[in-house]
């Protein structure tokens, strides 16, 4: 099991406390929610109850089943006897309530919205006995699923019968450039950010990243070969969480070709604003792209900007859909040198790298490790009427004393104290008023006297074991 340390230590701290406790788990599918559920229980008393797109009887076979698989000490067990089945699902909870008054028992339904779906009556049961037993009993019990709209307003939402009865909301959103290296740990720091730039950091993605060679033959396997396991990923993940496939994929691609502002989304999809707001707001809730804002605008629809929130949906719709016809016809390393390879590493990666420092800078930030801490950071923008000029700055944090400007530079030359001068220059001439000058280099600094107000990062400080938090 990989990372998501904190998580964990949000569940145990919860477990602790004996009392009857429900976190709700919820975020998009791969994200790792199963596993992290599954790495928690390790030891305890557990009922895992994984939900069916079926019918309420199934269902119920199911969690029968799963009660009478639980042991109180903590050791898994699956049995080959059929168990008997409860007359209900209110006698299944009433059972298991009953049995956590005399011991902590964590009782896990995943995939809860099948389960609420196949029986209408299942939230409503569960409120009424969590009312009924949570002063007495001493169950753990996680809600936990991957239809984002469904655990939000259904689990969630004030008109739900469960609202209130959260202890605790977990949405569970894809790791971080560190996290994420973890799962190819042997690779140098140079291929780590480019892993990242392309898989991001959903779990399941990196998981399939084999150590034993290069990281272009990795995007081959994954990504071109016929039994490319990601090839048709997007395409399965868009057909079960979104009503209009087609106008989902217009925009993805907008987005992988470069459009940012929605109106030059509006431009190359065509789509009436009607439906194009509808996908854009459905993608958002998907945690698949996000709308950015300039952090000393966050109000300016103007300088709005759609953005990806998923490297790896990025890579796809930037490299592999809009050539995907060429495929069938292509040897695949030729496929890779002609379209992704060079692109990638001049243009993709070095864009990728400054979400990646962001990512950085805010891990620092929750580790205390930057003083003062920010909080705000985002692209910064300029605009100078008199001088018919404006710009934006991509990495500008905010702290109770001011501004701070970060340069990012994914180049494969060190840093000159000359090129840091410049660029401070061209921050000066700007309406933005640093406090500091950040300047985080991949390749890292050449050696000389720099100013007192400047903060230095290389590639090594990225990746530094200090950040395991």
């Amino acid at each position: 099991f990989v990372g998501r340390k904190q998580e964990l230590a949000t569940l145990e701290r919860l477990y602790r406390s004996d009392a009857f406790q429900m976190p709700v788990v919820y975020g998009r599918r791969r994200v790792g929610k199963t596993s992290l559920i599954a790495e928690f229980v390790k030891g305890k008393p557990a009922i895992f109850f994984s939900a069916r797109e079926s019918t309420a009887k199934e269902n119920l076979v199911a969690l029968s089943q799963a009660i009478a698989d639980l042991r109180l000490d903590g050791t898994p067990v699956a049995s080959d006897t059929a168990a008997p089945v409860f007359a209900n699902f209110e006698e299944a909870f009433t059972h298991v309530f009953t049995l956590a008054q005399q011991q902590r028992i964590v009782l896990v339904i995943d995939e809860f919205p099948y389960l609420a779906q196949s029986d209408r009556s299942v939230s409503s049961v569960l409120q009424h006995l969590i009312d009924r037993h949570k002063e007495n009993s001493r169950l753990f019990l996680i809600l936990c699923g991957s239809s984002m709209s469904f655990m939000e307003h259904q689990v969630l939402g004030y008109k739900s019968p469960l609202y209130g009865r959260s202890s605790f909301v977990m949405n569970l959103h894809p790791m971080d450039y560190y996290e994420s290296a973890e799962f190819y740990s042997s690779y140098s720091n140079e291929d780590k950010i480019k892993i990242y730039s392309a898989l991001g950091g959903i779990p399941y993605y990196n998981s399939l990243i084999d150590p034993s060679i290069s990281v272009e033959e990795n995007f081959i396997r994954l990504f071109l070969l016929p039994e490319a396991i990601l090839s048709n990923e997007v395409t399965l993940f868009l057909a079960a969480e979104v009503s209009k496939v087609n106008n989902a994929n217009l925009v993805l691609e907008a987005l992988g070709q470069g459009a940012r502002k929605y109106s030059d989304i509006a431009t190359y999809t065509k789509l009436p604003a009607s439906s194009l707001v509808s996908v854009l707001n459905q993608l958002g809730s998907l945690d698949l792209i996000s709308k950015d804002y300039p952090i000393n605008a966050p109000d300016n629809l103007k300088k709005a900007q759609y953005v990806f929130r998923d490297n790896m949906v990025h890579f796809y719709y930037k490299y592999i859909y809009k050539n995907i016809s060429h495929m069938g016809f292509m040897n695949p390393e030729k496929f890779y040198d002609l379209f992704i390879g060079s692109d990638l590493d001049t243009k993709h990666i070095p864009k990728q790298f400054e979400g990646i420092c962001r990512e950085f800078l805010i891990r620092s930030n929750k580790l205390n490790r930057i003083t003062p801490p920010f909080f705000k950071i985002g692209r910064y923008y300029y605009d100078i009427p008199k001088l018919k000029k404006n710009g934006e700055f991509d990495v500008v944090t905010e702290d109770q004393t001011g501004f701070t400007f970060y340069e990012v530079k994914c180049r494969n030359q060190p840093m000159t104290p000359a090129q840091i001068e410049a660029e401070i220059e061209q921050v000066n001439a700007s309406p933005l008023k640093a406090i500091r000058y950040g300047f985080i280099s991949k390749s890292g600094f050449k050696k000389a006297e720099y100013r007192d107000d400047l903060v230095l990062y290389d590639l090594n400080d990225l990746y530094a074991d200090e950040l395991r938090g």
